[in-house]
C-alpha cells in the first residue's frame, strides 16, 4: 500500500490484513519507501495513491510490474479521474478508484482480485456464516432458520473445513467479514 495520508494508510492496511488470503501487508508513505518494499519482498497486489510528496506513482507502478510479473495494481486516489493508464500497465491495473467513492467500490475490486474463501460457501452456508458473524450461537441460528441444531452444526463444520479454520477463529473471521461487508 502506498498512501501519504497516515490515517488512510493505517485503515486500508487493517482492511487488507483482514483478508485471510493475504499473508502480509506492507505500508509505505512515500515512493522511496515503496521502492524499498518492492525490492525486498514478493508482491502480488499493490494499492497506490497517484500523487505523493516525493513523486508520481507511474514510475513505481512500472517498477512493480518489472519486478513482480503477476502483480495486480489498484489506483486509489483523490485524483483518480486524472489518471491516464499507460499501455504498459493496462494488464496490471485492476481498478482506478476515487477516494470519494463508497468503500463498497474498493471492497468489490479487492474481492475480485483476492477471491475470499467465504465466497465459495453455499447460499445456506453464507447465511449461517453471516449469523455467526452477528455473534449468534448454533442454537440461536437453528431457531432463527427453523432448522435442527444438528443441521446447523453440520453446516458450521462444512464452513470451517472450506475456510480451513475452526472454533474461535471461525467466529472471529465471520465477525470480521460481517464488519467489512457492512462498511459503506
Amino acid at each position: 500500500m502506498l498512501e501519504d495520508q497516515q490515517i488512510l494508510l493505517d485503515l486500508l492496511g487493517s482492511i487488507l490484513a483482514s483478508f485471510n488470503e493475504i499473508s502480509a501487508v506492507f505500508k509505505a508513505d512515500s515512493i522511496e519507501a515503496a521502492n524499498n518494499i518492492c525490492d525486498d519482498h514478493k508482491l502480488d497486489l499493490a494499492i497506490l495513491d497517484i500523487y505523493l510528496p516525493d513523486g508520481h506513482c507511474l514510475d513505481l507502478a512500472q517498477h512493480l510490474v518489472s519486478q513482480h510479473q503477476n502483480i495486480k495494481i489498484i489506483i486509489l486516489s483523490g485524483a483518480a479521474q486524472e489518471f491516464v493508464c499507460p499501455k504498459s500497465l493496462r494488464e496490471a491495473i485492476y481498478g482506478i478508484i476515487d477516494k470519494t467513492d463508497a468503500f463498497d467500490t474498493l471492497r468489490h475490486c479487492l474481492n475480485a482480485i483476492v477471491k475470499p474463501a467465504h465466497h465459495a460457501l453455499t447460499q445456506q452456508q453464507q447465511i449461517i456464516y453471516s449469523l455467526m458473524g452477528e455473534g449468534k450461537t448454533t442454537k440461536e441460528i437453528a431457531k432463527e432458520l427453523g432448522s435442527a441444531h444438528s443441521t446447523i452444526e453440520t453446516h458450521r463444520k462444512a464452513i470451517a473445513k472450506k475456510l480451513n479454520v475452526s472454533g474461535a477463529e471461525l467466529i472471529r473471521r465471520a465477525a470480521l467479514t460481517r464488519t467489512i461487508q457492512s462498511i459503506n
